[in-house]
């Protein structure tokens, strides 16, 4: 079997009770903002750069959240990600505007925090609804373990 591994930068960017989510075309679930972090890049430049890339925004990464491990199988091939949370800000976004999607095979828009059911890695949906509710516990979740894999979740449509 192939595998493929992924470290991945990604931010909780909240406006109220919203959160800034992505979807990729022909995909059934959504995701935080974010992307890969490059070789001899930081967590946070990364961060910074995908959002200047995928949005054409400045925003600004703040404090560390923590990490969530995940996996799934994408046709024969095992997929691993390290996803590295942080609180991020952005000044040009309200949470009543759609947020701009400069790459043809992506959309962003606002959810409500407690309407996140669709959103992987999985752990993230109840880690971001705790950190609504005002918890500052540091963040660690792995999907690694977790012995059933959705491949119906992540093949395209």
């Amino acid at each position: 079997m192939r595998s493929g591994f992924h470290h991945l930068a990604r931010g909780i960017l909240l406006k109220g009770n919203r959160v800034l989510v992505g979807k990729a075309k022909g995909y059934v679930h959504v995701f935080l903002p974010g992307g890969h972090v490059d070789f001899g890049e930081s967590a946070k430049e990364a961060l910074i750069r995908e959002m200047q890339e995928e949005m054409g925004l400045a925003c600004t990464v703040g404090d560390f959240l923590g990490i969530v491990e995940h996996q799934w199988m994408k046709g024969d091939e095992l997929q691993c990600e390290v996803n590295q949370l942080f609180v991020m800000e952005c000044d040009d976004l309200t949470n009543n505007t759609l947020p701009p999607a400069l790459e043809p095979h992506l959309t962003f828009y606002w959810r409500d925090a407690e309407d996140l059911e669709d959103l992987e890695p999985f752990p993230l949906r109840t880690l971001i609804q705790q950190y609504v509710d005002g918890s500052k516990d540091i963040w660690w979740e792995s999907t690694i373990f977790d012995k059933q894999l959705r491949t119906e979740d992540y093949e395209e449509k």
